[in-house]
């Protein structure tokens, strides 16, 4: 995979982001401090009159009640391809957005007639201006499509030439849509398996990863690299606190919280981590973290680990001692390990 940039950079593009939301998220009445950072004493209205209240569109229940149209996926251009491999980029809609992938796979005809098994590619953070969807990440598409696996890397919105805001606060929601929205239509690439649906997911794309399987039912089985499992806001937060100078961080502070609050009141937080609802996870997992990982801590996915053992989710966790957030060292050992694991859930 190619090397990221270290997620915190994510939020230095929010801001005018950050504007948007606001604009179209106020009105709420302010909320009176308990001096906790996402922490407030005032309940919603309809809480305080004793009526059931829906659950917020962006929370796990509200992504598991929201209705994905199944419009297509359009193959674009051929990309340059190592031989024996296939590629084009292509475009689907995510919430009116056109969003561009790539599709990666091995030439000629699929083994069976259901089509060749497929592996969603959930990426890491790279600034969505510099990211092109034929070079990123370009190391995994090849390697599972030399495997025997039909590979889907969408670029999510803002990145690249797809349409739409990213770095903003709730980016990794929005993205978790796209790839959502990815996974219904399946069923309109040629050769693919739509009943044999994998996904890979790294750092940001691993916490990506761990929402859509909290939320869907249609894959078979994921593999999570040094995975963003933190809860959301609190995940982002830290990325802001633990990467500026204190008279730096506290401006970014203010603006993420100012359009978190415009968006969600706080007894909607726990809706929104999917640290909550892994008891809804009925597939295997595998976890991969270095113990060297800088940028991830290594602890998130020993909590997610140990939370997943509470659920009884059928799970690996995998430490690699030394090893920073990209298992650079171990990096094909990984690969083929996951490469193992996927096929084991297609024989």
């Amino acid at each position: 995979m190619n090397v990221q940039t270290p997620i915190p950079r994510a939020i230095i593009g929010f801001f005018f982001a950050c504007s948007l939301l606001l604009g179209a998220c106020r009105g709420q009445e302010g909320k009176e401090r308990t001096g906790a950072f996402f922490s407030f004493s005032k309940n919603s209205k309809a809480a305080e009159e004793g009526v059931p209240k829906p659950p917020h569109p962006l929370s796990i229940e509200g992504l598991r009640e929201r209705d994905f149209p199944v419009l297509g996926i359009e193959l674009r251009n051929a990309v340059e391809a190592d031989e024996g491999l296939e590629a084009w980029d292509f475009t689907y809609d995510s919430e009116g957005y056109t969003i561009y992938g790539l599709l990666e796979k091995p030439a000629g005809a699929p083994p069976s007639p259901g089509g060749w098994p497929v592996i969603i590619v959930a990426h890491g953070y790279i600034p969505p201006d510099i990211f092109v969807t034929s070079k990123n990440y370009r190391s995994v598409t090849k390697y599972f499509a030399k495997g025997g696996f039909l590979v889907l890397k969408p670029d999510y919105r803002g990145h690249d030439r797809s349409e739409g805001i990213g770095d903003a606060p709730i980016s990794t929601i929005d993205y978790s849509i796209d790839v959502l929205n990815l996974i219904e239509q399946i069923d309109s690439v040629p050769d693919a398996d739509a009943e044999k649906v994998f996904l890979f997911g790294h750092s940001m794309g691993g916490g990506i990863g761990l929402r859509v399987l909290t939320v869907t039912k249609k894959l078979r089985g994921a593999t999570l690299w040094a995975a963003t499992s933190k809860g959301f806001p609190e995940n982002t937060r830290y990325f802001i606190e633990t990467e500026r100078p204190k008279g730096v961080y506290s401006q970014e502070l203010k603006e993420f919280r100012n359009v978190i609050e415009a968006i969600f009141t706080p007894d909607e937080y726990d809706s929104l981590d999917p640290g909550n609802y892994l008891d809804s996870i009925d597939v295997p997992i595998l976890i991969h973290h270095g113990t060297h990982d800088h940028i991830v801590p290594l602890e998130w996915s020993t909590d997610l680990a140990e939370a997943l053992e509470k659920a009884q989710a059928d799970y690996t966790f995998y430490e690699y001692p030394g090893e920073d957030h990209n298992i650079s060292v171990s990096y094909f050992k990984v690969m083929d390990r996951d490469m193992e694991f996927f096929r084991g859930l297609i024989e």
